[in-house]
């Protein structure tokens, strides 16, 4: 038999939760909602909704708070709240000591095969596209450019550069053009 589910206390404690707290309370109300009581599928319910409520008033006011900072004050925050990891530091150091460089450019330069750049360094800036801005749509297929988010695109070359607002935030972090 499962323990009683303390919907209160739970409820409560929703704003002082870590992330994998409200991953697992999420994840534990949803096994309510498949397999409880119907008391306990109020319970989770209950306990649902207000998480959802919680995280988008959280959402709106991080929304609120980034509106007023300028680009480059963007950019640190994101790699403050998500600070970047050794592969992440050498996708941006790669981009800033060889602008104007394609993909393929950038990967070999990395020692990578492929053209695994522009995949790597679009995956990093849609992890903190919310404390950065929207992703413009892709050319020529259907999709956001990732890459867009920091980096210019010079087409038809496909020739990329760290965005100046970007670079002088990277700066600011400890990475700039090495050469």
């Amino acid at each position: 038999m499962r323990p009683r589910l303390n919907i209160d206390k739970l409820l409560a404690g929703i704003s002082a939760a870590s992330p994998e707290d409200r991953r697992r309370m999420r994840a534990n109300a949803e096994g309510w909602l498949a397999t409880g009581s119907d008391a306990q599928r109020e319970a989770a319910r209950r306990l649902v909704d207000a998480m959802d409520d919680r995280e988008r008033n959280e959402h709106d006011a991080l929304v609120g708070e980034l509106r007023g900072l300028d680009t480059a004050e963007r950019v640190i925050r994101a790699f403050t709240v998500q600070p970047m990891s050794e592969t992440e530091a050498k996708l941006i150091q790669v981009l800033l000591d060889h602008p104007g460089s394609t993909s393929r450019k950038l990967t070999q330069a990395l020692g990578w095969k492929a053209q695994s750049w522009p995949m790597h360094f679009g995956t990093m800036c849609a992890k903190r596209a919310l404390y950065l801005w929207p992703a413009p749509e892709a050319d020529g297929r259907d999709g956001k450019f990732f890459c867009g988010i920091l980096a210019d695109l010079k087409e038809p070359e496909n020739l990329f550069t760290m965005k100046p607002d970007a670079a002088a935030a990277f700066a600011k972090l400890g990475l700039a053009p090495r050469a």
